[in-house]
């Protein structure tokens, strides 16, 4: 059951995909719609789930999940992933290489492979946690890289 993403609990869990590229207003317009239509009829063992789904800094696929009502299951999860592949292949962007970290760098945002990271960015450098699993955290996801799993890179 589609529902606004603001209005879903804070403990509610969330699926995060980036975009390499700035989403223009069209493509935003196209995921949101959808992964609305997805998430209209997203069932788990025929049970309705509650979600609801933004985009974040132009990049940032943000899906979450009111699990306080019935919970994802490995099916569930695997239908949502086929339509982020679904959208990956229809507008020819990638969204799912979890071997980027997407820095804060000045007012953009720079996506610098993982093996680079350190003749770019250094432990300062803010970047977005994208390994965050509940909306609350989604307050403090840009974060220096010393404060995350990314500080392994430098």
């Amino acid at each position: 059951m589609l529902t606004d993403f603001n209005n879903l609990p804070d403990s509610s869990r969330i699926w995060t995909y980036a975009s390499e590229r700035p989403l223009t207003n069209e493509q935003q317009c196209n995921i949101l719609n959808y992964i609305a239509e997805h998430l209209k009829s997203w069932t788990a063992h025929k049970l309705p789930l509650t979600a609801g789904v933004t985009i974040l800094e132009n990049h940032f696929i943000i899906i979450a999940l009111d699990e306080g009502e019935n919970k994802a299951s490995g099916c569930s999860i695997d239908t949502l992933q086929k339509k982020i592949q679904e959208l990956e292949k229809n507008l020819s962007i990638s969204l799912m290489n979890r071997l980027n970290v997407f820095c804060k760098i000045g007012k953009f945002i720079q996506v610098i492979p993982n093996f680079k990271l350190g003749s770019i960015a250094n432990k300062d450098t803010l970047f977005y946690d994208l390994t965050i699993q509940k909306k609350e955290e989604l307050r403090n996801y840009l974060k220096p890289i010393k404060e995350g799993w990314a500080r392994n890179y430098l």
